[in-house]
């Protein structure tokens, strides 16, 4: 398997923690879930080769940012049991980046809308599973599902559903856009230096 140099780790790191730079600004602006955290989920799964970086490394930028948002924002940034659906929701977004083969825009499009849509369900289906606002029946995930597409009508696209699919679209394209555009430049081939398998 083709190692990662330190210079390549670096960037893809940097890029990543970015978008706990993107997610403090949105909320901050009121534009909630238009933000970088799943698309540096879904890049780091397809340009990390090393997997368990791949995972750790947005898992951590998650983390931060609801530390960020506990400790120093009006913004509750750890507000129980159906965050741990939030946190699957950007594994399983990992996940995928890793099943793609052909990392084409086509592919990568893809990936983003169905890992937006992927969130939408996860994350509220914990707010179904964790909060007494629904019965916990069939008609109540429904009525929880329903309830969850207009949201935030005051968002830039005008629901939660809206907000998470094209926050994923636009960030997915500016990760790889930056991506390819800074690793020739950045990134040293390193061969007696190589940090990761």
């Amino acid at each position: 398997m083709k190692k990662e140099t330190i210079s390549k780790v670096s960037l893809i790191a940097g890029l990543i923690f970015l978008t706990i730079l993107g997610r403090l600004v949105t909320n901050h602006m009121g534009i909630y879930n238009f933000t970088a955290i799943g698309a540096g989920a879904l890049f780091a799964g397809v340009v990390l080769k090393n997997k368990r970086y791949a995972y750790i490394v947005p898992l951590a930028a998650l983390f931060l940012s609801d530390l960020f948002f506990e400790l120093f924002t009006s913004i509750q940034g750890f507000y129980g049991g159906e965050m741990l659906f939030v946190y699957i929701a950007f594994v399983l977004t990992t996940y995928i980046g890793t099943r793609i083969r052909k990392a084409n825009a086509g592919n990568i499009l893809l990936a983003a809308i169905g890992s937006g849509l992927m969130f939408f369900l996860m994350s509220n289906f914990g707010t179904w599973l964790f909060r007494d606002m629904y019965p916990h029946t069939l008609s109540g995930l429904l009525a929880c599902y329903y309830s969850a597409i207009p949201f935030y009508k005051a968002e830039m696209f005008g629901s939660f559903f809206l907000n998470t699919i094209m926050g994923n679209i636009f960030y997915t394209g500016l990760l790889f856009g930056a991506y390819a555009l800074l690793k020739p430049v950045i990134v040293r081939e390193e061969s007696d230096n190589e940090l990761f398998a």
